[in-house]
């Protein structure tokens, strides 16, 4: 019994100690983005937007790629006064070709890039036996290979430098197996792992990788009626420029990991890792059907 005793009691030393040395563990020294070359993809609305902005603000030289131009050239005029160059490249990231003419264009216009913003995404959601398989396969291709396909071709550039910084946004769903979003989350939990897995595979190298995981955030994947519910379910909606802001920072700072949405969020990503059974249970009642017809509204909008 003693010897059980000890055993416990020195685990549980151990485990104290581990989380004491990763919570006092020496950050890498503080990013500074002036002129710093910042590709961002899925710039021209949403979260996009506003991380080109914070970046601009910060004195970085940013680069706008995403499908719409027009929409990439708002964003551009709106930036203008904060940065000293903006270059606008409009692109289809899901076709492989136009992902290297983007890679090409940006180190020819500034000869290298220091931060790589992964934001390029959309969102699905429904039962899976009625989701078009079409979209299904666009939704995988531009939420992961895109990611994984960029961050490929932009590596190189940056183990040449022997310095840069590699921000993945990805989602509360790559964390948490949100149900009715089941290619959505497959997506995300790609993107987590590859980041998890790539930012050991590159250690040492002088490159950082930060993992972002907004929740539920006001842009246009989520219409007014979805939103309303959220509101009433208790989730909180950020605002993009808040989950911009707070990404950054996390980014300047060398943090691994960054959870957003609030407590509610944090304690789902918390639960998802140690007490699976009791997020199966949440979600057997959570799933009602005003959830569900929210969801609809949300599918046909």
């Amino acid at each position: 019994m003693r010897i059980g005793r000890r055993l416990a009691w020195g685990s549980l030393g151990a485990g104290a100690l581990y989380w004491l040395a990763r919570y006092l563990r020496p950050k890498h020294s503080a990013l500074v983005l002036q002129e710093k070359v910042v590709l961002i993809t899925g710039a021209s609305s949403g979260i996009g937007r506003s991380l080109a902005y914070s970046f601009a603000r910060r004195g970085a030289r940013v680069i706008l790629v995403a499908r719409r131009a027009d929409r990439l050239e708002a964003v551009r005029r709106e930036i203008e006064p904060y940065t000293s160059d903006v270059l606008v490249i409009p692109a289809d990231l899901t076709d492989d070709e136009q992902l290297q003419a983007v890679v090409r264009q940006a180190v020819d216009t500034f000869g290298r890039i220091d931060v790589l913003v992964n934001d390029a995404g959309m969102s699905q959601a429904g039962p899976l036996q009625d989701l078009d398989p079409q979209r299904i396969e666009r939704l995988l291709r531009l939420n992961l290979w895109t990611v994984i396909r960029l961050t490929q071709l932009v590596l190189p550039i940056m183990l040449q430098q022997s310095s840069g910084y590699i921000m993945n946004i990805g989602s509360g769903g790559g964390r948490i197996a949100v149900p009715l979003f089941a290619p959505y989350v497959a997506t995300k939990y790609g993107v987590s792992g590859f980041t998890d897995a790539l930012r050991r595979e590159i250690a040492g190298t002088g490159i950082h990788l930060t993992l972002v995981l907004p929740g539920f955030t006001n842009t246009d994947m989520l219409n007014p009626e979805m939103l309303t519910l959220l509101e009433r379910y208790g989730y909180r909606v950020e605002h993009p420029d808040a989950v911009a802001e707070r990404a950054i920072v996390g980014l300047i700072r060398g943090e691994n990991e960054v959870v957003l949405g609030g407590v509610q969020a944090r304690l789902g990503v918390f639960a998802e890792r140690h007490a699976p059974l009791l997020l199966r249970l949440y979600w057997r009642l959570f799933l009602t059907p005003e959830w569900r017809a929210g969801l609809e509204k949300l599918i046909r909008s």
